[in-house]
């Protein structure tokens, strides 16, 4: 395994979240989840929150 500044900016230049792999779809996928209702949200409207996974 390669250590040093060289290690590290390989590291860096990986993808490690697929869900938003940019700085502006990461923005964008928070600004999602601030609109989503929690599970007690979700049950005082009389709803079923997702089960846990």
């Amino acid at each position: 395994m390669p250590t040093g500044e060289k290690a590290m900016e390989k590291d860096l230049s990986r993808t490690t979240n697929s869900m938003a792999p940019t700085e502006s779809e990461m923005v964008k996928l928070g600004k999602e989840m601030e609109r989503m209702k929690t599970n007690a949200e979700l049950a005082d409207d009389g709803m079923v929150p997702d089960p846990k996974q």
